[in-house]
């Protein structure tokens, strides 16, 4: 994969307010609806490098209904998707096929170094570290509350199918 050089916040990014404003309007880009989608605000976005976004992990969301009940815990696989979700929105300005055409690839050196509960305010932060073709390889982690909760690599593929010239007719 082609590196693509350190992104994070830099001069000239976009910042959103947690309000709603701002950058929200973008969640409707996503090709998930709830109780899937799991980005509620969009924080930051670096188009093409870098974005950041959050979610309250509601005591009444459906992953705690059988998470252990006595115990909720954030499901790993819900912070990956949290993750994914936000890299997606990362990628989706600089991609021709819209974020619909996205698709979770590959998923490399997940750590989980502790739970979120019901109540957390979950942030993602996702930086795209390099491209090959239709793939892009995302680095990130999640926090709870500020406490690192998943960190990982994932690769996401645009499948779009390519639009092929139709042959002229003579």
């Amino acid at each position: 994969m082609r590196p693509v050089s350190p992104g994070g916040p830099r001069a000239g990014h976009i910042i959103a307010a947690m309000s709603g404003e701002g950058l929200d309007h973008l969640l409707a880009h996503l090709p998930h609806h709830p109780p899937m989608r799991l980005v509620e605000h969009i924080v930051e976005v670096v188009p093409g490098r870098f974005a950041r976004a959050t979610r309250i992990a509601h005591p009444d969301d459906w992953y705690f209904d059988g998470h252990f009940p006595s115990n909720p815990v954030v499901p790993a696989i819900a912070l990956v998707e949290l993750l994914a979700q936000t890299g997606g929105l990362a990628i989706a300005p600089v991609l021709d096929s819209g974020l619909s055409a996205l698709r979770l690839a590959s998923l490399n050196d997940f750590k989980f170094p502790s739970a979120a509960g019901p109540g957390a305010l979950l942030q993602a932060t996702a930086e795209i570290v390099g491209r090959l073709g239709g793939l892009v390889r995302i680095t990130g982690t999640v926090t709870a509350d500020g406490t690192v909760v998943a960190t990982g690599n994932l690769t996401l593929a645009d499948v779009a199918p390519h639009q092929r010239a139709e042959p002229e007719s003579r």
